[in-house]
């Protein structure tokens, strides 16, 4: 697999049609297109690198409110059970573990449902 390829794989993977068409195809086009000297290749494939974590970053930073709000309500909910419960727990230990594992339960939800769907493969230009 070149490097582009992996690009490739990587951006239709974790990065939106958006990132990728503004971000990421303009940095593989100059790499493309800019051979050089291989201490000038190495130099064009961080700058590629340098956009994907761009548009990593863009996407989200669209995406972390609406992340944040939907992780809140069961995290709320969870919370909310536990601390009405507190008095069953032994100890304070006891129930800093229950509230770790709720937490983790409720932003595993919502990861879940935030993961990107599989897109069709983009083609090849």
């Amino acid at each position: 697999m070149s490097f582009e390829s992996g690009v490739r794989a990587f951006a239709d993977r974790f990065l939106s049609d958006r990132s990728f068409e503004l971000i990421v195809a303009p940095a593989l086009a100059d790499l493309h297109y800019d051979g050089g000297t291989p201490g000038r290749q190495t130099l064009n494939r961080l700058a590629v690198i340098r956009a994907v974590t761009g548009g990593l970053c863009a996407d989200l930073g669209r995406d972390l409110g609406s992340f944040c709000q939907l992780a809140l309500v069961p995290t709320s909910y969870y919370l909310a059970i536990l601390v009405l419960c507190a008095d069953v727990f032994p100890t304070a230990q006891s129930f800093m573990t229950a509230v770790s594992v709720a937490l983790l339960l409720s932003l595993a939800l919502v990861a879940v449902c935030f993961w990107p769907q599989r897109r069709a493969a983009r083609p090849v230009d």
